[in-house]
């Protein structure tokens, strides 16, 4: 970002713009025509015209004259050849582009839903039925029919946790040994506990989100398969939470029975606490948290989704200043002082940093898939060769090919002579293409037809597409992103030729450096007494005769570049400016 002001500043403001808004002549630099439009408009970027004078024009002009005889300049030296410009240009124009790959209404609604989510943390349990994104349609009727056979039990009184430890897929649900070394887990019944935007995959935080408190949602799907949601609890978004707790170790503790001696340790610290012994004391004495016994039980604050969903809410709906029951964790007994809350912060600020993060998000492609929608419409989208093409590539591409590597189904023969897979704008995809695409997924174990696997990637040959053909044509579609590419590009040069002909010349010429201080060290004078010279030595303002030097060498390369280029200025147009 720092390199990215400097180019701008570099700049000094006048960036040229090429909308045509006035189109006379105003002057020649080199070989470039600048028209009152242009001039107006790079004026305008960062300068008020109704409020300039005469002067300030004319002083503009002579910085935006030498601005593009730099320019010129480094594209007669051929830096816009090297490959660091080639990747330091397509990295920003990459990075521009994104905004007009999208549907700009639909990310606003992503946005916009996002900061109202962000204000919430919900606790929920889920229950999973497995089913890969391949599946066949029997497959898939298969896992749908069996999870809504589930929601029925449960909305006919079986309760939601019990029904997730008997049928849910999600391994955690249940109680497992494990092998490895030999321990026993005691599973989570589906529980999932407090989570906001962004903690889970976002067709599971809709769900969530959406579901009534109390409520089970309808069956929904997401990568790894079909789900219910029960959300137990919706609070205001908390950002950390400040409890004591006095810990009781238990490795059985989930397991709805509680051994006689743990029983006791429970029961005395309940007793000390009601006989009015301080909280910090019955710690010391009994907590086998050794980190924080000594120090009142106090524990480092935590955010809501790092604890599991009973501890949070026993913490978050404690008395203040009270302590809870005993919550029982897979680790064992916790008393819990809550001693403090922060809420998150949700404004303009975080609303900021929500956009920056869904555009990292899977979410954001729902706004490419309405844009590829658009564009489709927009492009008169059709695709009446499909058909033929799946029926001629099912026949020739048997499921083996995709654990093979050398079989080759771009040369089928006859695969060139068929009709366009698809068409839009000016584009022919052909079949060839299609089966490239296909070749991709060399590796993969499909569970269906080879013909339902194309149909399920289908739509991102399509989309991938259609995006890459509108990304070569932003600059025809969009003037305003012409014209930002273009300001990169000047930008990035001017940077690159005045370090070469300026900043770096001033620093790495020491010999030049020490004629230049020579002639300009009457402007240091020593203060010193006792000097030996009555000038200040070149090792004490070494800075600011290097930025002086940078100066005198920009002026003296300005001259050369003068008289190296012809420039005209039609000073009858140049006044009518202020006419506008």
């Amino acid at each position: 970002m720092k390199r990215f002001a400097v180019l701008f500043a570099l700049c000094l403001g006048c960036l040229l713009g090429y909308a045509q808004d006035d189109s006379r002549v105003l002057m020649t630099v080199g070989n470039e025509t600048i028209t009152v439009g242009d001039f107006v408009k790079a004026y305008q970027k960062n300068n008020l015209l109704s409020e300039a004078t005469m002067d300030d024009l004319r002083e503009y002009r002579e910085l935006f004259i030498n601005y593009r005889l730099k320019v010129q300049e480094a594209e007669a030296m051929k830096l816009d050849t090297s490959a660091s410009f080639i990747a330091e240009l397509g990295s920003y124009e990459s990075q521009s582009a994104q905004p007009y790959l999208v549907d700009s209404h639909v990310s606003e609604e992503l946005v916009e839903e996002a900061y109202e989510r962000s204000k919430s943390q919900v606790r929920a349990s889920h229950i999973l039925i497995r089913c890969n994104p391949a599946a066949s349609p029997k497959d898939t009727l298969a896992a749908y029919q069996k999870i809504m056979g589930i929601r029925d039990l449960i909305v006919n009184g079986l309760d939601f946790n019990e029904a997730a430890a008997l049928y849910s897929e999600d391994e955690s649900a249940r109680e497992y040994n494990n092998p490895q070394n030999n321990t026993h887990h005691y599973g989570n019944k589906g529980e999932l506990g407090y989570f906001s935007i962004f903690e889970m995959i976002y067709p599971f935080e809709t769900a969530a989100f959406n579901t009534p408190v109390g409520s089970v949602s309808m069956p929904f799907r997401t990568q790894f398969g079909y789900h219910l949601v029960y959300v137990q609890d919706k609070i205001p978004a908390i950002g950390r939470i400040w409890v004591s707790q006095i810990f009781v170790a238990d490795s059985t503790a989930l397991s709805g029975k509680v051994r006689p001696d743990i029983m006791d340790r429970l029961n005395d610290i309940q007793a000390a606490y009601n006989q009015g012994v301080p909280f910090d004391t019955i710690a010391k004495l009994y907590s086998d948290d050794q980190a924080t016994k000594n120090n009142g039980g106090h524990m480092e604050p935590f955010g809501p989704s790092r604890r599991p969903g009973n501890y949070v809410s026993a913490a978050i709906n404690a008395r203040k200043g009270a302590m809870t029951a005993a919550v029982p964790t897979t680790i064992g007994w916790h008393f819990l002082r809550c001693d403090s809350i922060s809420r998150a912060t949700v404004n303009e600020e975080s609303r900021y940093m929500l956009k920056q993060r869904l555009t990292r998000d899977a979410r954001a492609l729902k706004s490419k898939e309405a844009l590829v929608e658009r564009l489709k419409k927009e492009y008169n989208y059709e695709e009446s060769g499909k058909a033929k093409a799946f029926k001629f590539l099912g026949k020739h591409v048997d499921a083996n090919y995709f654990q093979s590597s050398d079989n080759d189904i771009v040369s089928i023969k006859g695969i060139d002579k068929l009709k366009p897979i698809c068409t839009f704008a000016d584009e022919n995809l052909t079949v060839q293409e299609f089966a490239k695409y296909i070749s991709r997924y060399q590796g993969v174990k499909l569970n269906g037809t080879v013909t339902d696997f194309m149909e399920q990637i289908y739509p991102n040959f399509v989309s991938e597409n259609i995006l890459q053909y509108e990304r070569k044509h932003l600059k025809e579609k969009y003037p305003e992103f012409r014209d930002l590419v273009n300001e990169f590009h000047d930008g990035i040069l001017l940077y690159e030729i005045n370090t070469q002909k300026v900043w770096g010349a001033a620093i790495q010429d020491s010999v030049g450096l020490e004629k230049f201080y020579e002639r300009i060290k009457t402007s240091f004078p020593n203060d010193d007494p006792d000097a030996v010279t009555p000038y200040k030595p070149m090792s004490e303002v070494r800075a600011l005769v290097i930025t002086r030097y940078q100066d005198y060498l920009e002026q003296e390369w300005v001259k050369e570049l003068r008289a190296k280029y012809a420039v005209k200025v039609d000073e009858n147009v140049f006044s009518s400016i202020l006419k506008r």
